[in-house]
């Protein structure tokens, strides 16, 4: 677990119940919801695909509330079925480093959007795309060290079966993931 993003969102947690939002039990639950999936959860090598999408989604939620009226979240999702599994918290750690960047770069017009898609053959296209300004003082931020964890992770647990692609300009940071999954035994 990120300790930013616990922090963060104990920090917006705080707020809205100061304000006595009625959102508050909600994000209680969805806070809940994603601490219980990475720690106890993510234990196994490989878990539902299903399951990973639902807490991606958890996730983007919660890290939704560090922007409100700031800018745009959007996650779509196309053709996930069941009996695909994925190494958990692949995903995650791209849209963690899209929300810290675009909000660190940015006080207004931020972009981010989700595209995840199951192909036919069972390969999964993630596509992860934020607005980032690369002028402004994001030097305070840790660089590289989750997104080198997740290169390792899918060499060893990937071979010959992923290609991830990146792409910077000044405006937008993309990052294209390409993984051929594999059906369970008992599908």
């Amino acid at each position: 677990v990120n300790p930013h993003f616990l922090f963060n969102n104990l920090n917006n947690l705080y707020a809205y119940a100061i304000e006595k939002s009625p959102k508050t039990p909600e994000i209680i639950l969805d806070l809940s919801g994603v601490l219980r999936y990475m720690l106890y959860e993510c234990k196994e090598n490989f878990v539902p695909l299903k399951k990973e999408i639902k807490q991606l989604e958890n996730f983007m939620q919660l890290s939704e509330l560090q922007i409100e009226e700031r800018g745009q979240v959007h996650f779509t999702t196309k053709n996930i079925q069941s009996g695909y599994q994925i190494a958990p918290l692949i995903l995650v750690v791209f849209i963690e480093n899209a929300f810290k960047h675009s909000t660190a770069s940015q006080s207004d017009n931020i972009s981010i959007k989700v595209n995840v898609e199951l192909s036919e053959n069972g390969t999964l296209h993630f596509i992860c795309k934020n607005s980032h300004q690369i002028q402004s003082n994001t030097d305070n931020i840790s660089h590289g060290i989750g997104l080198e964890n997740v290169k390792k992770r899918l060499t060893l647990l990937y071979p010959d079966a992923h290609q991830l692609l990146i792409n910077e300009t000044d405006d937008w940071y993309e990052i294209q993931l390409s993984i051929h999954l594999q059906k369970t035994a008992n599908s």
